[in-house]
C-alpha cells in the first residue's frame, strides 16, 4: 500500500462523457479492491496501480477529510450516502464525480464491502459546491483537525434552513437551464468538450452521530452543551 508518488494538482479538469458510469469495491478498511475500466481510465491509473491502495490516494487536496470521515462513519453503520467529490488524477488533473455509497453484508450482517457507483457531477452542482469544499478545506489545514469544519457545515447549513440531504438534493435535482449555459461557457473558455449533467433523485442523509465531537460528550463539564448541540444536528441533519 501506498506505493503512489505524491502528486501535484494542476488546475485543468479531464472531461467526462455523461454516459460514463464508475463502479468500486472498496474494503472494511477503505482500501480499493476493484475498479471498472472507466474508472481507470478517467484516474489514469492502470487496475494493479489502484487494488490494495487506500482511496484516500485519489482524493484532492480540495476535498475536505470531513467528508470522507462522515462517510466511513455511515458505512460502518451500514447506511448509504452520496457526495459531489473532487478526485485527484495520476497526472494531477482533476475530474468531479457524483457518488453514490452502500454497503453489503453477509447473512449474518456483518459487511463485507463497501460499493460506490458514481456518475459525472451536475455542473450546477459542481459550481455550487466547490466553494464550499476549498473553504472547509483550509479550515482543516489550519486547525489541523475537522471539528472546526464540522461547526462550519451545520452553520451553513443552519443559515439555509436545509439539512445536508437536503441541500444535495437540491444541487443534484434539475438546473437544466443553467447547466446548458454553463455548458456553453466552457465550450466558449476551454475549447473542449464539457459534460452534461446526469441528475438522480435519492435520498441519503447524514447521520447526527457522524457530527458530534466525542471529546466533548466524554466531558461531564459539557454535557448540557452536548444536549443543545443534539438538538441543533438534529435541526441541520434532519435526525
Amino acid at each position: 500500500m501506498s506505493t503512489q508518488p505524491q502528486i501535484t494538482p494542476i488546475d485543468k479538469e479531464i472531461s467526462i462523457s455523461q454516459n460514463a458510469s464508475f463502479n468500486c469495491k472498496i474494503s472494511v478498511d477503505g482500501i480499493i479492491e476493484y475498479a471498472n475500466h472507466q474508472f481507470c481510465e478517467v484516474s489514469g491509473y492502470e487496475e494493479f496501480d489502484l487494488i490494495g491502495e487506500s482511496m484516500l490516494l485519489l482524493r484532492h487536496p480540495d476535498m475536505p477529510m470531513l467528508f470522507f470521515n462522515i462517510l466511513m462513519e455511515r458505512l460502518e453503520k451500514k447506511e448509504p450516502m452520496r457526495i459531489i467529490a473532487k478526485f485527484l488524477a495520476k497526472d494531477g488533473r482533476y475530474f468531479w464525480l457524483m457518488v453514490d455509497f452502500t454497503t453489503k453484508t453477509n447473512e449474518e450482517g456483518e459487511i463485507i464491502a463497501h460499493y460506490s457507483n458514481s456518475k459525472p457531477a451536475p455542473l450546477y452542482a459542481v459550481h455550487k459546491i466547490n466553494a464550499l469544499h476549498k473553504i472547509l478545506s483550509k479550515i482543516e489545514e489550519k486547525t489541523g483537525d475537522i471539528e472546526a469544519s464540522k461547526r462550519y457545515i451545520i452553520g451553513f447549513l443552519e443559515e439555509r434552513n436545509m439539512s445536508y440531504n437536503q441541500y444535495i438534493k437540491e444541487l443534484t435535482t434539475g438546473h437544466l437551464e443553467y447547466e446548458q449555459t454553463f455548458k456553453s461557457n466552457v465550450y466558449a473558455q476551454r475549447n473542449t468538450n464539457s459534460d452534461s449533467p446526469f441528475d438522480q433523485n435519492m435520498n441519503f442523509e447524514i447521520s447526527t452521530d457522524s457530527l458530534k465531537n466525542q471529546d466533548d460528550l466524554n466531558k461531564t463539564t459539557a454535557v448540557k452543551q452536548s444536549h443543545k448541540k443534539k438538538s441543533l444536528l438534529k435541526k441541520v441533519f434532519g435526525k
